[in-house]
This record gives structure tokens, sequence and C-alpha cells, in this order.
């Protein structure tokens, strides 16, 4: 990918506020026609500022961004081929759907037939048809969330922008729209650049991640490759539920634990580094002290000091030494055993679930 081929292309991006506040340091991210790339990480981190750079809100205190290869400059957001659809919707409460939905199309004086069809079209397209009447009081938070889409998506924006749009959304309507989301930018195919303090959004609609704090990209990759390797301890502790437990390197492989325990994991550090081992807890399996643990698998002795009910799953905290607990994840169905406070148990995972990292 080149800043030719990208949809979006920052170039070595700062942006400071005043002399001692960085709130983007030193960026450079290209993000691809197409694409559907979230930014992700925890209020704060920088990743808000850095929409708000492409979007034209803001502008870098250093460095360059491009759109489609067009150098952007001081050019300001209605003149830059973006729309950007924030959290608070911001509808207009005396205009119907069909309005709120047509108002810039209206603004740039086009034809009242086009704007008509367009209309119709965003309206279908986010599943409003039916509602084109009705004001933004008498619809629900999806459905609000529906027209301030539709009426950035109308624009024909080469490059949509979404400022944490589902965050006043109920889980169960959030986890709805996350999907359609998805499944819109699909059908529109135009390049989505996604804000989100989630991991739960970012890993289930995006393309790409990329991972932010104190205002660096921290890791930039799949989904896939962000959870399953993350690149640094920031990113294995923000991204999903880990367990982490301090180690050094004993040889190619393998590394100790607190307790003594070698443990065979992924690790390219020299011997005698300390590193801090992570595993996810759904990767742990958990059997009695009596049992075995299958051959070629990490084992590991405790003893159950908590459980955690959390309706589709459980989780146990294991002491496995005086100083390291270790969280396991099991489904809650009936053939799973329900373990106790107190129990002696052997957690057993695959060494390829186990990633040692030394920062």
């Amino acid at each position: 990918m080149t800043e030719r081929t990208s949809a979006v292309s920052l170039h070595s991006v700062t942006k400071r506020f005043g002399e001692d506040v960085v709130a983007v340091d030193d960026i450079d991210l290209q993000i691809q026609d197409g694409e559907f790339f979230s930014l992700l990480g925890p209020s704060g981190c920088g990743k808000t500022t850095t929409l708000r750079i492409i979007a034209g809100l803001e502008f870098p205190t250093e460095g360059s961004v491009r759109i489609f290869g067009e150098e952007m400059g001081l050019r300001p957001p209605n003149k830059r081929p973006v729309n950007t659809v924030f959290q608070s919707y911001a509808l207009f409460p005396h205009m119907n759907v069909a309005d709120n939905v047509g108002f810039g199309l209206r603004m740039k004086k086009v034809d009242d037939s086009e704007v008509r069809r367009r209309v119709g079209e965003a309206i279908d397209l986010v599943r409003l048809t039916g509602l084109e009447k009705r004001s933004p009081k008498e619809l629900s938070g999806g459905e609000q969330q529906r027209v301030a889409l539709a009426r950035a998506l109308v624009n024909q924006p080469k490059v949509l922008l979404l400022d944490e749009p589902l965050g006043a959304l109920d889980l169960k309507l959030r986890q709805t729209m996350q999907l359609e989301l998805k499944d819109i930018q699909h059908e529109v195919g135009i390049t989505f650049v996604y804000v989100t303090h989630d991991q739960g959004e970012a890993l289930t609609m995006s393309d790409r991640i990329g991972v932010m704090s104190e205002g660096r990209l921290a890791q930039v990759g799949s989904a896939e490759d962000v959870y399953e390797s993350p690149q640094n301890l920031f990113v294995a502790g923000f991204v999903g539920e880990m367990c982490l437990l301090p180690a050094v390197i004993v040889e190619p492989g393998t590394v100790r634990l607190n307790g003594g325990e070698v443990i065979r994991a992924r690790t390219s550090a020299p011997n005698g580094t300390p590193v801090t081992l992570t595993v996810r807890p759904e990767k742990l399996h958990i059997y009695s002290a009596t049992s075995e643990a299958p051959p070629g698998r990490n084992a590991l002795k405790g003893s159950i000091v908590r459980q955690t009910f959390f309706g589709e799953s459980l989780v146990y905290e294991v002491q496995i030494s005086r100083s390291d607990t270790i969280e396991v994840r099991v489904e809650n169905i009936p053939s799973i055993r329900r373990w106790s406070v107190g129990d002696q148990v052997i957690i057993d995972f695959h060494p390829e679930a186990a990633m040692a990292i030394t920062e």
C-alpha cells in the first residue's frame, strides 16, 4: 500500500495543544480504499483527535494528511471528500427523517429530483423505509443512529468517519448495529474510519485495527493479528482479556515462571531476558489435580481461589504460586464440571496459545 493507492495517508502527523500537551505523536498510517479501519484505544489516547485531523476539524502541528493521494493541507471539512458521524447525532428536531437526510444536499443546491432519489436510496440502505415522515423524537436510539448514518452517506463521501457513533446505545442494540454497520460498509464499498474504545466493536467490524496509546500507534494489524499476536504489553492488556505472568527466558521457546514452572511459549528473546507470559483465559483448560494433561501441552498445578458467573461462561481464578494467579474461562454448558473454591486443579494449554512479550 502506498500514499497514491491509500484512501487516507498520514505522514509524521503530530498535534500539540499548547506547549505541554501532545495529543497525537508522529503517526504514520495508511488506510486502504474500501477498508473498515478502526482506531481503538482508551480515553485520551489521541484517537478522536486523529479522526478530527482527517476530517479537517483540527489541523496537524506537523506532518501531512492525504486523501486518495491529494494533500489536504488547511482545507476545511466541507472541502474534503469525507463526512463524519458523531456520537451525538445532532438531528434537526423540527425536520422529519427525509428532510434530515437530505439537508446537506439541499444546502449544496442539488436538484430536487436528485435529492429525492438519493434520499430514498440512503433511507432504504439504512433500513428506514416507511419512517420518512417521522420526527427524531418519534424514533428509537438505533433509528436515530441510522438517520445520522444516512445523512452522511447521502453525500457520497469517499471516506466516512465515525466517532463512537454507537456509544449512546444499550448493549444489545449496539451489538446489532455493529453487524448492520459492517453490512452497510460492504454494500456501499467506501472506506470507513471508526473510532472506539470498545474492543468488541473493533474486533467484530474491522478489517484492520490501529491500537493507540498516549498519542502513538501501539500496533496496526488485522483483528486476528492484534488479538492473537499483540506486539507489546499495552496491546496485550487492552485488547480483550489476558493473563499476564512474569517470567524469564531459559532457552529458545521456553520460559520459567516465578514458581519455577517451565513453560513453552512463542518467543524470540535471548536467554535470561525478563518477559511477561501472556495467554488468553478462553484458551486454557482445567482438570482435577488427579488427572493428567494431554501430551504436548503446558500444565500448571494450582487451587481455585475465586469463581465468577458471567451467564454464558464461568471464570475461575487459580492460584499457581505464592505470587501468581491465572484466570480460566469456560463455557457454561451442562457437560462442563463446576469447580469450587479450594479445589485442586491442573490447567493446561497449547504452547502456541502462550506468547512471551518483552515490553
